[in-house]
């Protein structure tokens, strides 16, 4: 009977023992998570690393969400936009974030006794390079041609300056000729002048924003050659130095630039007068030749003898801007005992200097 009253009390003894180590163990747990968030890394435009730590509680295990809550505005909780990470140590890649915006996050723990919430820390995305598109040349004269620009994107920041560039090498940047455009709109036109003829161009827009200065696609024209008009004024005669010709025959020759040569030839009897035109493109010389007679120095004949050029004048004429670059008389041509057979006119339109030539032969 003793024997089993002493096996009652151990019993008794050992369950005793074994409730309190559980009130201990209760007693030491912990409530409530621990929270930390970390500085934010890694921010670019539109993406950001978060990281952070989370104990979670001991006296309740279990977890209804964990992770991090971010907004625009201070304090996000669990209703603004939340990623949810699971573990002690937390971090997650973030994209499609607004450019050049604020954001406010923190870590946070939901369990059956609440929500709890890590220290705030907040972070300003990154302003990202403009896109921005070149126009298309329109319009192309002699010095002068119209483009422009879109800003398709500003990058999320604010456009300092826009506008276009150009250089007669690749690649133009602001630093080389450059148009700016003042208005607020995000497409604009742009007309660039005083270029120099028959060049060629190369033209790209550019637009600036605190990221930095960005430029479109490259596009490249050559200017137009100027147009010049020819206009001679000739009257032919047949009786000269006491000799009669049965009538006269001159040739005129037009050469702009390299081009081929232009001919006219015309014939006539005493008094007769032409006017003579030719237009042509040319950015170096013009040479125009007056042949009284086909005379030849090195073979000379008598054929045309008496015939006789006088009252010729030259006017030549830059059809772009309408402005005469000579006006000039001639000296007349004749073939007699001393002949003067060929007049030669050399224009050079870059800066408008000229000669005239008249060749002369003795019998």
């Amino acid at each position: 009977m003793k024997f089993t009253y002493n096996i009652l009390f151990l019993i008794i003894f050992l369950y005793s023992c074994s409730g309190n180590t559980d009130i201990e163990d209760n007693l030491n747990c912990t409530l409530t998570p621990t929270l930390s968030t970390e500085q934010v890394s890694n921010i670019l435009d539109t993406s950001a690393k978060f990281d952070g730590k989370i104990t979670s509680p001991t006296c309740e295990n279990t977890v209804t969400s964990q992770g991090f809550v971010y907004a625009k505005t201070t304090l996000p909780k669990t209703d603004d936009f939340v990623i949810e990470v699971n573990g002690e140590n937390i971090s997650s890649e973030l994209s499609d974030l607004e450019r050049n915006t604020k954001y406010y996050m923190r870590t946070f723990f939901v369990n059956p006794t609440g929500e709890y919430y890590g220290n705030q820390v907040e972070f300003t995305t990154a302003i990202s390079e403009i896109n921005i598109t070149t126009k298309s040349i329109e319009n192309i004269t002699i010095n002068s041609v119209k483009t422009g620009a879109v800003i398709n994107d500003d990058g999320g920041g604010e456009i300092i300056k826009k506008g276009v560039c150009w250089s007669t090498s690749q690649n133009p940047t602001i630093n080389d000729n450059k148009l700016e455009d003042d208005s607020q709109n995000y497409e604009f036109n742009s007309e660039i002048n005083d270029l120099t003829e028959n060049t060629t161009y190369y033209v790209r827009a550019f637009a600036t924003n605190e990221n930095g200065t960005t430029y479109g696609n490259e596009e490249t024209f050559i200017t137009q050659t100027s147009t010049y008009k020819v206009e001679l004024e000739i009257t032919g005669y047949t009786d000269s130095c006491g000799v009669k010709a049965d009538y006269f025959y001159y040739e005129i020759n037009y050469k702009f630039d390299d081009s081929d040569i232009i001919f006219e030839g015309a014939e006539g009897f005493e008094g007769w007068s032409y006017s003579h035109s030719k237009e042509g493109t040319m950015s170096n010389n013009l040479e125009i030749t007056i042949h009284l007679g086909q005379f030849d120095p090195d073979n000379p004949n008598e054929t045309f003898k008496g015939a006789y050029l006088d009252n010729m004048s030259i006017i030549i004429t830059n059809s772009n801007t309408n402005e005469q670059v000579l006006n000039s008389s001639l000296e007349s041509l004749f073939i007699c005992t001393d002949t003067a057979y060929k007049n030669i006119i050399n224009f050079n339109p870059k800066d408008g200097s000229y000669n005239i030539e008249r060749l002369t032969y003795e019998f």
